[in-house]
């Protein structure tokens, strides 16, 4: 029998119908070869007091969640080899990130 693999977390990202902040983390997590939930918000004022900042985007993982696309796309990057293997790496992955 084979070992038994961890379940992958289950991804949900919540963002607006546009590309904008959350194209970030879309590519990111296609990147990454991750399954995720694509959201497009539409009824803005009534999930808006369901955000951590009362702001987009929100990455749902298992359940909880993680605010801020930059904050978003350095935990997947983290959890899947794409952060750099040195800090000189992960400042250029960084500064590559913030051109968006």
């Amino acid at each position: 029998s084979f070992p038994s693999r961890q379940a992958m977390p289950a991804y949900k990202l919540y963002y607006f119908g546009i590309r904008g902040l959350g194209e970030l983390v879309r590519q990111t997590l296609t990147l990454a070869g991750v399954e995720f939930e694509d959201i497009r918000v539409d009824n803005w004022k009534e999930f808006k007091g369901q955000t951590p900042f009362g702001q987009m985007p929100v990455l749902e993982v298992d359940g909880k969640q993680i605010p801020q696309s930059f904050a978003i796309a350095r935990y997947v990057a983290k959890l899947h080899g794409l952060a750099g293997k040195t800090p000189f790496e992960a400042a250029w992955i960084d500064a590559i990130a913030d051109q968006w």
